[in-house]
């Protein structure tokens, strides 16, 4: 080949190149163009907390690490979690208690906390069973301010069958002299309005739980979290589950804790899918006494369901939301409590 004819050749290989990267959309490594960014102030609680408050969370990390719905590439949703985003994620949300569902491979979970938290930094507990669909509950605990008292508890009476999925209690104790100390019963009841006659039959599983709990262990401090999937029965509403619901909890002396946010949670809706999510309120918080509420840090939802409002999410091909397709449909649900225990006369001796 002439020398005249290969620089030619070099020349048009390199203007190929250089127009490739010209023309390739811009975007982060491993992500995906987002109509929001991934971690923003107003989407993320504020910092980590001071000496004297704990953070406390629920999120439920949709069928991590794989989902069994077909992927939708149009719309952003790929099947396969964004370990880089949760990763962030979990960083970022400073969570000093964080119960969790959905966890279909506990110990690939284990090893992002690793890589988020640092090993040093995390304990992690998860239920044996998850069910028909491999779908554990767990919790993650800061070590430098909490421990786990004695064994955590798989509740099985709440699955009602082998195919729903158990809780998992444990009690927990502020590493402070006079802190905080509580029981927390993390859960994932049946899901939609075809399963509202079961989640009643749950919730009444919970108050009965709930009972003996408390009388067995000497503590009225309770937290009862996680996904109740409180969708309403087939034809009816959200609200009408949920009055049912706060009646029967209340005979084991838990209250609702109200999500000022508004929504936990996003689904495509009724409909073909257009990429338009609506919101929907499935993750509650019970308390039982637990008087170290703090209301000036209420129960309040993150990432996509702050960024929108917990109006509609609105998520087209050339901007998927980055958070809801590539994490989890559910936010990320907060709340803080003061470390010192109110209640040191209602201890029994255990």
């Amino acid at each position: 080949m002439k020398r005249s004819t290969l620089i030619a050749v070099i020349f048009i290989v390199l203007v190929i190149i250089l127009a490739v990267f010209l023309f390739l959309p811009e975007q982060k490594a491993g992500h995906s163009p987002s109509n929001g960014e991934l971690l923003t102030p107003s989407s993320l609680p504020e910092g980590p907390t001071t000496e004297g408050e704990l953070r406390i969370m629920t999120w439920n990390i949709r069928n991590f690490p794989e989902d069994d719905r077909p992927q939708t590439a149009d719309l952003g949703f790929s099947r396969k979690t964004d370990f880089q985003d949760l990763e962030a994620v979990l960083s970022a949300l400073h969570a000093d208690l964080l119960g969790v569902e959905e966890i279909r491979r506990p110990s690939l979970f284990r090893k992002i906390l690793s890589n988020s938290l640092g090993s040093d930094h995390f304990k992690a507990a998860f239920s044996r069973r998850g069910g028909r669909w491999n779908q554990h509950v767990g919790f993650i605990w800061n070590p430098d301010r909490l421990k786990l008292e004695g064994q955590v508890e798989e509740v099985g009476s709440i699955a009602l069958t082998e195919y729903l999925r158990p809780g998992l209690a444990g009690y927990f104790k502020s590493r402070k002299t006079e802190g905080i100390d509580f029981s927390l019963l993390q859960v994932h009841l049946r899901a939609a309005p075809s399963g509202y006659h079961q989640r009643l039959e749950q919730y009444r599983a919970i108050a009965e739980w709930a009972n003996s709990h408390v009388a067995a262990i000497g503590d009225e401090d309770l937290i009862v979290q996680g996904d109740f999937n409180t969708t309403g029965p087939e034809g009816g509403r959200m609200e009408d589950e949920l009055a049912v619901a706060d009646r029967i909890l209340a005979q084991a002396g838990l209250r609702r804790i109200p999500n000022l946010s508004g929504c936990s949670e996003y689904w495509e809706g009724p409909g073909q899918a257009d990429g338009v999510q609506v919101p929907a309120l499935l993750d509650q918080v019970y308390v039982r006494g637990f008087e170290e509420y703090d209301e000036s840090h209420p129960l309040r939802s993150w990432l996509h369901c702050a960024r929108a409002e917990c109006r509609d999410l609105v998520s087209r091909p050339d901007a998927p939301d980055v958070s809801f397709w590539g994490v989890s449909d559910h936010c990320p649900v907060s709340f803080e409590c003061r470390d010192r225990d109110l209640d040191p006369e209602s201890k029994g001796d255990s």
